[in-house]
């Protein structure tokens, strides 16, 4: 069940105390979230509502070594983007005129945010993350408390799917999700420009490579799978960019992934603080 995979977590986090680790590497954790623009959403009250609850679900992490940046065309109306470790980029192009162009507007901007941290001195964890998908409470704690390595990837993970009330683990989580993988950069690997050709000859080419295939590209790298539910994939929700563009069907449920179904209930909600 669920609740036993939550408490792996906590038992991951007893062990390492017990065992007298306690210390965290001095590594921030930077998400990056590419938010649709007005124009391209179905309802833009949804969506606001919907980034407001991932950036709940981060900011209320027991380890606050993290930033948040954004990258969109227009700045929502919502109280958790006046954090102080939220971070708001306005894009300068124009919104995506179609479906099919809203992946390489959400690239577009995930570059902006790289080159943005070039010029901001930053080095650290940087994880790409979908404007709505949710952060468990402990998940930069985890991060923060191995060793640093060249990538984290998430193996394991929650869906939710929001218009039947239903909940469950899926495994190849990454092969699906595109909020599964945190990578470390060093200030030289970020972009000096969003530009794809400068882009293109960093290292920085990993989060714009297709998310599916990322064990691919670590190959030879030092990189963890992690098996822990850390990251919830919350779907069919009316404004999924995988909906409007028809990879998941409105009807996707955990038939589709052999897996145990439970009901979204307020317990599910307290391992990811966005109420």
């Amino acid at each position: 069940t669920l609740l036993e995979h939550f408490d792996q977590v906590d038992d991951y986090f007893e062990k390492i105390k017990m065992a007298g680790y306690n210390k965290s590497n001095v590594v921030e954790v930077a998400f990056a979230i590419s938010l649709k623009s007005k124009r391209a959403s179905r309802n833009w009250t949804r969506v606001q509502n919907n980034l407001a609850r991932t950036l709940r679900s981060i900011i209320n992490n027991t380890d606050q070594n993290f930033r948040i940046i954004i990258a969109g065309h227009e700045k929502p109306s919502i109280e958790e983007i006046k954090h102080d470790r939220v971070t708001w980029l306005p894009v300068r192009f124009s919104p995506p005129t179609s479906i099919r162009k809203y992946s390489s507007d959400k690239f577009r901007k995930r570059r902006v945010i790289g080159a943005f941290l070039r010029k901001s001195g930053f080095s650290g964890y940087f994880m790409p993350l979908d404007a709505d998908d949710w952060i468990h409470h402990r998940f930069v704690e985890f991060i923060r408390s191995h060793p640093i390595i060249d990538a984290f990837v998430m193996n394991t993970g929650c869906m939710a799917n929001i218009k039947n009330k239903q909940i469950w683990v899926r495994e190849r989580f990454y092969t699906g999700c595109g909020s599964s993988a945190v990578f470390y950069f060093r200030n030289s690997d970020f972009p000096r420009t969003p530009m794809k050709r400068v882009v293109m000859k960093s290292k920085f080419k990993w989060v714009i490579f297709p998310h599916g295939k990322v064990t691919n590209y670590l190959r030879n790298k030092n990189y963890k799978m992690v098996n822990y539910p850390l990251v919830t994939w919350v779907v069919v929700h009316g404004d999924n960019n995988t909906s409007m563009k028809r990879k998941i069907k409105s009807s996707i449920s955990v038939k589709n992934y052999h897996a145990i179904s439970e009901n979204l209930e307020d317990w599910f909600y307290e391992y990811f603080k966005i109420k």
